[in-house]
């Protein structure tokens, strides 16, 4: 993550990616959508509320971090939302593999 070494906080003890973020045209806010890469916690609930509540919690840090680098006059507002897209892309990626192998022994 981009802040990790700023942003000390036990529920963000697994991997968070940023997967996407969504601005505003005024660049008010974003709606930032973020996923967990620890496949032993990608499915955990209480993780993904942690990880959301520390995002959360720290987002006033992040926006005013964002507004000083990107030279914004206001600092956004932002959203963070949890995704489970990577664990789709990852599952679809095995399904894929599976298939060319099955593919490959038949021939």
């Amino acid at each position: 993550m981009l802040w990790s070494n700023v942003i000390k906080d036990d529920r963000l003890s697994a991997m968070v990616s940023i997967i996407d973020v969504n601005m505003s045209p005024s660049l008010s806010s974003a709606r930032i959508y973020f996923s967990i890469m620890d496949s032993d916690l990608i499915d955990d609930i209480g993780a993904q509320a942690g990880a959301k509540a520390a995002l959360d919690e720290q987002s006033g840090m992040i926006s005013g971090e964002l507004a000083r680098k990107l030279n914004l006059k206001y600092a956004p507002r932002l959203h963070f939302i949890y995704t489970k897209s990577l664990k789709d892309s990852v599952e679809l990626i095995s399904l894929i593999d599976k298939t060319v192998e099955s593919d490959e022994s038949n021939k």
